[in-house]
């Protein structure tokens, strides 16, 4: 198993109009592919709905998105399992409710 002590780890995420494009994205000196499963969950007074993902992310690209619709004043959360051979290498929660953009 890999030293995973210099790696980094983020989900980026950005707003359009009432569109949020999540992604996951890691950071680590060595080359690194790791696979993910990454859950994003959206809440509203409409209801709540979520959306599960999984692939490959590589250091330094960018992983396939999810785009969801939010609308105002709904709660967005995405929970992030990362994985070598199975093995889980890293966990991580994110609100995205708050996501940059127009």
């Amino acid at each position: 198993m890999m030293d995973f002590s210099q790696l980094a780890v983020s989900i980026d995420s950005q707003r359009n109009g009432a569109m949020v494009m999540i992604r996951p994205h890691i950071e680590n000196p060595e080359p690194l592919t790791l696979q993910y499963r990454m859950t994003v969950s959206q809440s509203s007074v409409h209801g709540t709905s979520s959306i599960n993902q999984q692939g490959d992310v590589q250091s330094g690209v960018p992983a396939n998105s999810v785009s969801i619709s939010l609308p105002s004043g709904a709660k967005c959360q995405v929970h992030l399992q990362l994985f070598q051979q199975n093995a889980l290498v890293k966990e991580i929660d994110s609100d995205c409710s708050g996501a940059s953009g127009e």
